[in-house]
Parts: C-alpha cells; sequence; structure tokens
C-alpha cells in the first residue's frame, strides 16, 4: 500500500514538473522571440526620430530612432534610392506628389531631393554611437513591409550567401 501511495506521488511529481517546465521553456522562448521582433518603423512625426543620413555606400539612406527616448540610437532603417531630382528645379509640394504616386518615400537635402523606396531593405535594433549596426539586423529582399519575409543576418552568423 505505501508503495502504491509512493508510486502515485512520484507520478503525480513527474508530470506536475514536465508541465511547469513546459511553460517555463514555452515563455523563454516567446522572450526570445520577442527580442528578435523587428520593430515597426515610428515615422519621421514620432518623438523617436532622430535624423537620416545619405551612407557613404553610393544609393543608400538611413533613418534614425531612439525608441525607448533614452537620447541614444537603437534603431535604424536603410532604404535604397530610386531616383535623384535637384532641389532646385522640384519644389516640397511637387516632391511629395511624385512619391506618393509611386508609393515611394522622400528625403530633402539641399540639392538634392531623394526618393527611395517606401519600405526599407534593412533593419537594425542596435545602433552605435557613429551610427553602426551593432545589434540584430534583417534584410528585406522584397522591401514589401514587414511581413515576415525578412532574414535575421549578422556578422556572426549570415543567413545569406556570403563569400
Amino acid at each position: 500500500m505505501k508503495f502504491r501511495f509512493l508510486l502515485v506521488w512520484l507520478v503525480i511529481f513527474i508530470l506536475m514538473s514536465v508541465l511547469t517546465g513546459g511553460q517555463a521553456l514555452a515563455s523563454g522562448q516567446n522572450e526570445d522571440l520577442k527580442k528578435l521582433e523587428i520593430p515597426k518603423e515610428p515615422g519621421w512625426n514620432h518623438p523617436s526620430y532622430r535624423g537620416w543620413e545619405s551612407l557613404s555606400i553610393t544609393g543608400l539612406i538611413a533613418t534614425y530612432y531612439d525608441l525607448d527616448l533614452d537620447r541614444e540610437l537603437d534603431y535604424m532603417v536603410i532604404r535604397k534610392v530610386i531616383r535623384k531630382a535637384s532641389a532646385e528645379e522640384t519644389t516640397i509640394e511637387k516632391a511629395i506628389e511624385i512619391a506618393k504616386f509611386d508609393n515611394l518615400s522622400v528625403f530633402f537635402s539641399h540639392p538634392v531631393v531623394y526618393f527611395t523606396n517606401g519600405n526599407p531593405l534593412f533593419y537594425c535594433k542596435g545602433v552605435d554611437h557613429r551610427g553602426n549596426c551593432r545589434g540584430d539586423m534583417w534584410v528585406d529582399i522584397a522591401e514589401d513591409g514587414l511581413n515576415g519575409n525578412e532574414e535575421l543576418n549578422s556578422l556572426s552568423a549570415p543567413s545569406l550567401r556570403v563569400r
């Protein structure tokens, strides 16, 4: 009788350990997934917006954000330049009209107006003081917005075929 009682308690203990351990594991995985989520770009009129720059790699423009508003950059998106126009020949209103019609983003800088793809090519979570990506970086080859087809890429473990 004592053996049967001990066996029942042992089975209950093992089942409870397995069930609660699985829940802890699942919640740990959810936390890891939350860390890897790509934040939605807030936009230029959001308080976290910190500016943009034309990168030294020709044809790319980076937009910077401070998502947690701690006065340090922590998020960056990079877009490809589709075309340029002269700021002297193109008014701001005309550039915005063109961008809306072609579903592009527009960046003004005298003497050049940059038109970029409406959606980023790269998303970077973790930016150093020089504006370089030091955290997780995703590439969206299709440049079709955040829809799940973005691939996490890092220098330590690139997902794309790099030679």
